[in-house]
């Protein structure tokens, strides 16, 4: 993956870049507030990451352009807001918010990593995926990771693994308690059947099942897991419902949008107001973007991006229908499942006419139960090796970012021990510089992901001159698109130019506070004009 060109602005100023070479990149300047923070930050916004603009920034006033290359493939994407417009070839994808963009770059572009995210698998967000190849310059914290809340460190190590090879299908937290509520279900069903037997055989009738055995406490908890499934349900439900709506919505558009396709062989059709015969597809009220669909050729694109959309909407629909049957089969186990009763004796008497017929529901229990603890144990089994695979990628993970911290830092003896810093012992200046640096450098050669290592101020001010080569040597090295920013000192000037494997792109002539100009404005709109949007 290959940055080419970011663009920021609206109506009244914007900004370009467009130099990037495919290797090492500086973009540098003599003082702070050049926008070098505004362009990298912009960059990571239209591929969708949390922003973490300057606060002096404004950055809901902008609509922001990205046009990058992978697998020699141009795409451009536009995100305005929390929605979406991406290009690629002669197709264009309409996307509202970032659950959307995601699954179609997981199919159309390359595929993202995949975690165990609260007991299910999840297509990880931008704002963790990023994380992979990117460091900020605000909000550092070596013991854990940007943006810190919805996802966590746990999420990271995951996703490493994933991006890495690992199918994390491995039987989870949640499907273990699962599988051992229901072999604890299954026992209990035995050793009433069981007692169920002996009462047959017996002459007396026996005094346990003449008085009241039902568990207040047991049958309180019943009711409340109850009440958690059928919330869970509903909760699903309003999503399904949502999905549904969305799904009829972008289905009523489809026919509009196919009704003109037929020829009117009686006159054309034109705009009552101003007579024009061009007519405009429109997002939803806040959208920006505005399509013309008066030619058969976008029409048709436009008919596509909706074709893909409801197609996710049917498939996460899918999903969850059975996320909903699921629960159902939870809900009808706990309400089959009762305790026993004097009721249930003479439910049980009128059921099986022989102790023949009880002993073979326990035979078929204790199949059921074997299949189940069949697969527990080979879960158990599976998770253990696993584990087992884990801590050998960790272990070399760990291994390659100490080489690559030996090579920066040569006289330091202390090795890192984890991925993160233990909590408390935040490290910072030129020793969190070259933390992140052998992070970013072993996470590209264990996972092999080519996308661009991007570093926002990556001297931190206290990167010695001896650091700093070795660390832009390890960069160009690389096979990935590298862009690091820098402020340099009027002394520094010139450091750079006799390095053929760096290329340098210099904001020192921008106004402070001010890399927004009239003169990129021009071109910014003929590039948001080229993506349907309206400024």
């Amino acid at each position: 993956m290959i940055i080419r060109k970011v663009a920021i602005g609206n109506s009244e100023e914007a900004f370009i870049e467009d130099t990037f070479s495919d290797g090492l990149n500086i973009i540098l300047s003599d003082d702070n507030n050049k926008g070098k923070t505004i362009v990298i930050q912009s960059m990571l916004y239209a591929l969708g990451n949390k922003p973490i603009f300057p606060d002096s920034f404004n950055y809901r006033d902008f609509i922001y352009y990205l046009e990058f290359e992978h697998d020699n493939k141009n795409y451009i994407v536009v995100r305005t807001g929390d929605e979406y417009v991406l290009k690629y070839s002669d197709k264009i994808g309409i996307f509202e918010g970032m659950s959307e963009l995601k699954r179609f770059w997981n199919k159309n572009i390359f595929q993202l990593p995949m975690i165990q995210f609260k007991g299910e698998k999840r297509i990880v967000d931008m704002e963790l995926f990023v994380q992979l190849f990117f460091v900020g310059q605000d909000g550092k914290d070596t013991s854990t990771i940007f943006n810190s809340g919805f996802y966590h460190k746990d999420d990271f190590r995951n996703m490493l693994l994933s991006y890495s090879g690992d199918s994390t299908s491995e039987i989870t937290p949640v499907e273990i308690k699962k599988i051992k509520d229901k072999i604890r279900e299954l026992k209990i069903r035995r050793k009433e059947q069981m007692n169920l037997s002996d009462f047959y055989k017996t002459v007396a009738v026996a005094p346990e099942y003449l008085s009241k055995i039902k568990d207040r406490d047991a049958f309180n908890k019943r009711i409340a897991e109850m009440d958690s499934i059928t919330n869970n349900m509903s909760e699903i439900k309003k999503k399904r419902n949502q999905l549904a709506v969305k799904k009829s919505l972008w289905n009523g558009t489809l026919k509009e949008l196919n009704s003109l396709n037929r020829n009117i062989k009686v006159g054309e059709l034109r705009c009552m107001d101003c007579d024009s015969t061009h007519i405009a597809y429109k997002g939803t009220s806040k959208s920006k973007y505005s399509f013309d669909i008066s030619t058969p050729l976008m029409r048709k694109q436009i008919i596509e991006s909706i074709n893909e959309k409801i197609s996710a909407y049917v498939e996460e629909i899918k999903v969850l229908d059975y996320e909903i049957q699921k629960l159902q089969d939870e809900l009808n186990s706990l309400m089959d499942n009762e305790d026993i009763t004097i009721e249930n004796i003479v439910a049980y008497k009128t059921g099986f006419k022989t102790v023949k017929d009880i002993e073979q529901v326990i035979d078929d229990i204790d199949k059921e139960l074997e299949q189940y603890e069949g697969t527990l144990k080979e879960g158990i089994n599976f998770s253990n090796e696993a584990k087992k695979e884990r801590e050998k990628f960790y272990n070399s993970f760990m291994v390659l970012m100490n080489e690559k911290k030996k090579q920066i830092d040569i006289e330091s003896e202390k090795e890192y021990d984890d991925i993160f810093t233990k909590r408390g012992t935040v490290v910072s200046g030129s020793e969190e510089t070259v933390f992140y640096v052998s992070k970013l450098l072993a996470s590209v050669e264990m996972t092999g992901h080519d996308c661009p290592v991007i570093m926002d101020s990556f001297r931190a001010e206290d990167l010695s001159t001896e650091k700093e080569k070795r660390v832009l040597n390890l960069f160009a090295e690389l096979d990935n698109q590298c862009i690091l920013t820098t402020t340099l000192k009027t002394e520094e000037f010139g450091k750079y130019d006799n390095l053929d494997e760096i290329h340098i792109i210099d904001y020192s002539s921008h106004k402070t506070n001010k890399v927004l100009n009239q003169d990129d404005l021009l071109e910014f709109k003929h590039l948001i004009q080229d993506m349907y949007i309206e400024l």
